[in-house]
């Protein structure tokens, strides 16, 4: 995760905005889960943050405890018709925001009637950081 996202991070959170962090282990049962590998700056994330996030933005993540909000997402849009290669990492009503875990490891927004499939990003911190922002603009 890069210093940029730490920074809007440290500066905005507030209590319960986070799960905290989790084992590995925890974030290996939600990969087995999925039949896929996380990409590390998302691994880097649930690691330490479990899922949460600032000023109204919810990344989805690994809870601990045999609990995963990602694998729980990412099942029930499978059943939609979301392809294998995608997890679902923020459920924005219309639409969710999926990370892909076998190509190029970009964020490509989703829906389930259209199943369209559009890049937004091309990285997860890019993601990240592009959310958090807009958050933070539209919180102040």
């Amino acid at each position: 995760m890069n210093k940029q996202i730490s920074k809007m991070i440290n500066e905005y959170i507030e209590e319960g905005d986070f799960v905290g962090a989790v084992t590995d282990e925890d974030i290996t049962n939600a990969e087995n889960k999925l039949r896929c590998k996380f990409p590390q700056e998302y691994k880097e994330f649930i690691k330490s943050y479990g899922s949460g996030g600032i000023c109204g933005v919810e990344v989805l993540g690994v809870e601990g405890n045999g609990y995963a909000s990602v694998v729980d997402a990412t099942e029930r849009f499978r059943n939609f018709g979301l392809p294998e290669k995608y997890v679902v990492i923020e459920n924005v009503d219309e639409f969710v925001y999926c990370l892909n875990t076998e190509e190029d490891y970009s964020v490509i927004r989703w829906d389930d009637t259209s199943k369209n499939e559009v890049k937004r990003y091309s990285s997860f911190d890019e993601y990240l950081q592009d959310s958090f922002q807009e958050a933070i603009d539209n919180w102040e």
